[in-house]
């Protein structure tokens, strides 16, 4: 069953709890949580105000049913939303060819100023989901960033633009240290003042983890639109150094940095050029590797297996059956009929 509701409708179903009830902070007034147990949907809202300009909302709910929320409005304020465990989620651009975006367990969307555009919450599982929000005004951000001006550097102008023009939209992959801070945030026991204060410095220092991120991907350009002869070497380059590294390849970092690129830039090409992604590649050229030494019959399922990087026989299995539809032994069999 598919429910769908507008934003409005969704938060009205919510309704402030009492902190004490949820073993939370009842000492700070800027720390409001709401929560709902109904029909739709089970879970908490928390709303924490850090300093003028920036909010921290950590959400868990799990819904009863495949979940639509079409959310439209003006947002003025950076938005970065992260998702740490839980059910698959996905946002829709109606509005913008292409702009949709996929948010697994792991992943991110940042989307910029003077968001104008409406766009569908697509809960398409059910279950629980962990999420956390960093909202920043585009004031506080140039307090950090901006020259004495108040000018941002020319890699990160897109993210604060004029009214009326189209608002900056990526999804990124959570990094190691991105989500410890979003575990230290979540796992905070100070109350009052220093829970405020602490959770300021890890929002800050998160920040500035996706302002190096966004410094990255963007030095030089504005936003990366058509790949270059350049770029598109890179990539083929990358394609080679897989394919001959097929037991033991490089970690995405390290193949971007052997190619030149930051691996957004990588993850961003492979998209573009093979229609998969770096991972995805990988994966189906170890089982075309596979399926040719298996096709030879003179190696073990298991020396094969280890031939294009598997460790684990179980792994191996199951990913050779996603792609061929049944297990290694079964088609070398098969083959030797």
């Amino acid at each position: 069953m598919t429910i769908s509701l507008t934003w409005r409708e969704y938060r009205e179903q919510f309704k402030e709890s009492d902190p004490e009830e949820l073993h939370l902070d009842a000492t700070d007034k800027q720390d409001r949580t709401h929560h709902y147990s109904g029909r739709f949907t089970e879970g908490w809202l928390r709303w924490i105000h850090l300093r003028e300009g920036m909010l921290l909302l950590i959400e868990k709910t799990y819904n009863h049913d495949r979940l639509l929320l079409d959310v439209s409005g003006v947002w003025q304020a950076l938005s970065w939303y992260f998702i740490l465990s839980g059910k698959h989620k996905s946002i829709r651009f109606p509005s913008c060819k292409g702009a949709d975006f996929s948010l697994p367990q792991g992943r991110f969307l940042l989307h910029g100023t003077n968001l104008t555009d409406r766009y569908i919450d697509d809960y398409a599982d059910t279950g629980p989901c962990l999420s956390v929000g960093i909202f920043v005004r585009p004031k506080a951000l140039r307090s950090f960033v901006s020259d004495p001006s108040g000018e941002l550097p020319p890699a990160l102008k897109h993210l604060i633009r004029p009214s009326g023009s189209a608002c900056y939209k990526r999804a990124g992959e959570t990094s190691p240290m991105m989500y410890a801070l979003l575990q230290q945030i979540l796992q905070c026991s100070y109350t009052g003042p220093t829970k405020r204060m602490y959770l300021e410095s890890k929002a800050i220092e998160l920040l500035a983890l996706l302002m190096e991120e966004e410094t990255e991907i963007h030095q030089g350009d504005d936003q990366v639109a058509l790949l270059d002869l350049s770029y598109r070497d890179r990539i083929h380059y990358a394609q080679e150094i897989l394919l001959k590294n097929l037991a033991d390849p490089p970690s995405l970092l390290e193949l971007a940095q052997q190619v030149g690129m930051c691996d957004y830039k990588l993850r961003q090409g492979f998209k573009e050029i093979f229609d998969t992604t770096v991972f995805g590649y990988l994966r189906d050229r170890r089982m075309e590797r596979a399926q040719q030494l298996l096709l030879d019959g003179q190696l073990k399922v298991a020396t094969v297996a280890r031939a294009v990087g598997y460790d684990s026989p179980t792994s191996f299995n199951a990913a050779f059956k996603r792609k061929f539809g049944e297990s290694p032994k079964a088609y070398q069999l098969s083959i030797r009929k």
